[in-house]
């Protein structure tokens, strides 16, 4: 099928070819996207911008292109050329997935034991580490393998980060962290909106799936970046690779910044249900009008014996206690989160709406935890969350894989910008709307903010590196329903940002 066309290359060596050099072998064009697949594309390693004649009535469809929609203006086009995986050093079979994995393993090994490398994270290692080896010609930029990670693996990985959390517990043991959440993540909401409506256009086509990514892991965390880009045909490639990058770079940046935040400590002698009533964080607050019979804080030390704290000390420590991951947790683990990502998928197809099957998943895999945690004294899936973090980091690394080249980090510079954008707009919404409005605590506002944008993990290591173990708990369970949540406000922001 001869197409007329002609091709430039961005990254470097400039060269004009007939198009046809470059696509080689089509099948016939579907008659409803008048599209064709791109089979087989060798040229040399480096990324090429296509122009396809505005009398070309097909154009390529692949998962690592991106293309105009109207069908009567020259179509451009980013290829990704794949003759790097024909000369890689690795490209198949077990070595292939050795590389990976010990990407994905230096990443963890970097964050837990050097300064550096907790300052970075594992994701944003892992992808950093799989692009080296990439570009150094000893990781094959394209692989059956890849698409594997991309379309079992990382949704297998999201649900079983959600199958430990017994997000019951939100009401009773973090109401007013729970509250600052929300805040928070209604802060991140807006933040993408601000920031799109300044830099949308800066983002290229693709820009949309990228800010509402953003807006996901903002919400929740990595792992919902990942499930919006999935869930929303974002490719593997440069694009996704600087994102990843960016978002991990900023978040480091911010979480950083809200450490040195000065917050008194309340202490766990504030109820989770009565944070607002002291007067260590909010000096504003009259602590003679506290002290008057019938205000919430003399109500609640009166109605509370020593026998009651006591018993709720214990109740709360018998379920913070389980134990070990065993061959048994494991397996009910990886039976469940495979049946939750079948479920997800299956009720996102009978809705006719076969995009959002990760949130889909995500609300089944909750489910699966909270009566799981019913049934039985702990959690019968112990071990999910960590065997679901190292899904996650190996899909990181097939993200540094596929990006094949350390240009693709160029394109971080408004990425960068619009991170700032949004995290300025949250940090705003929640000291407001949390610190100023609703009177809670500035500690309760930073534990939340983090779980907003960091996760449960570095949300609960931050209070616990200040001195607040009263909210280890609160940050864990307010993150956690952050990974239940992000991914579906993620889609739905990218339906609000499509039409903007």
């Amino acid at each position: 099928m001869p197409v007329a066309g002609s091709i430039t290359c961005l990254t470097g060596r400039a060269a004009t070819s007939s198009l046809g050099h470059l696509l080689r072998v089509f099948e016939p064009a579907d008659s409803k996207s008048r599209s064709v697949r791109l089979k087989q594309a060798c040229l040399s390693p480096h990324v090429w911008r296509v122009r396809l004649s505005p009398d070309c009535k097909s154009c390529c469809s692949i998962r690592d292109l991106q293309k105009r929609k109207a069908l009567s203006q020259p179509r451009f086009a980013r290829i990704s050329c794949k003759c790097t995986a024909a000369s890689a050093l690795v490209q198949d079979g077990w070595p292939l997935w050795a590389a990976l994995s010990a990407c994905a393993a230096g990443g963890q090994v970097l964050e837990q034991r050097t300064s550096f490398g907790a300052a970075l994270s594992a994701p944003l290692l892992s992808l950093l580490l799989a692009l080296l080896l990439s570009a150094a010609g000893i990781l094959t930029t394209a692989n059956p393998v890849y698409d594997m990670i991309w379309t079992y693996i990382m949704p297998l990985g999201a649900a079983l980060y959600l199958l430990e959390s017994d997000l019951r517990q939100l009401l009773n043991a973090a109401s007013s962290t729970f509250g600052a959440f929300i805040i928070g993540a209604a802060g991140s909401v807006a933040g993408t909106v601000v920031a799109w409506q300044i830099l949308g256009p800066r983002l290229g086509p693709d820009g949309w799936k990228v800010a509402s990514a953003l807006c996901a892991s903002y919400i929740g965390g990595s792992v919902n970046f990942a499930a919006v880009s999935q869930s929303l045909g974002l490719a593997p490639g440069p694009l996704l690779a600087a994102s990843m990058a960016a978002d991990n770079i900023a978040m480091a940046v911010y979480l950083t910044a809200i450490m040195i935040i000065p917050a008194k400590n309340i202490g766990a002698a504030a109820t989770p249900h009565n944070h607002d009533c002291t007067a260590l964080d909010r000096p504003d607050l009259d602590s003679t009008a506290m002290q008057q019979p019938g205000h919430a804080c003399v109500e609640t030390i009166t109605s509370s014996t020593a026998e009651d704290l006591t018993a709720a000390s214990s109740a709360s420590t018998k379920a913070a206690v389980s134990a070990a991951p065993s061959v048994e947790s494991i397996s009910l683990a990886l039976a469940f989160g495979i049946a939750a990502c079948g479920l997800g998928q299956f009720l996102a197809g009978a809705v006719g709406l076969p995009s959002i099957n990760l949130a889909a998943m995500a609300i089944v895999a909750s489910l699966f935890a909270s009566v799981g945690s019913s049934v039985t004294a702990a959690t019968p899936f112990k071990g999910a969350e960590a065997l679901g973090g190292a899904a996650m980091l190996l899909f990181f690394a097939t993200i540094g894989a596929g990006a094949g080249s350390l240009t693709a980090l160029r394109s971080t510079g408004w990425l960068t910008a619009f991170i700032a954008i949004q995290l300025v707009v949250h940090m705003t919404v929640i000291i407001l709307g949390g610190f100023v409005i609703a009177r809670l605590p500035m500690q309760v506002v930073l534990t939340a903010s983090n779980a907003n944008i960091g996760g449960p993990a570095t949300a609960a290591a931050m209070a616990a590196s200040r001195g607040w173990p009263h909210m280890v708990r609160p940050a864990m369970l307010t993150g956690s329903f952050g990974y239940a949540v992000g991914t579906a406000i993620g889609c739905a922001v990218s339906q609000w940002l499509r039409v903007l």
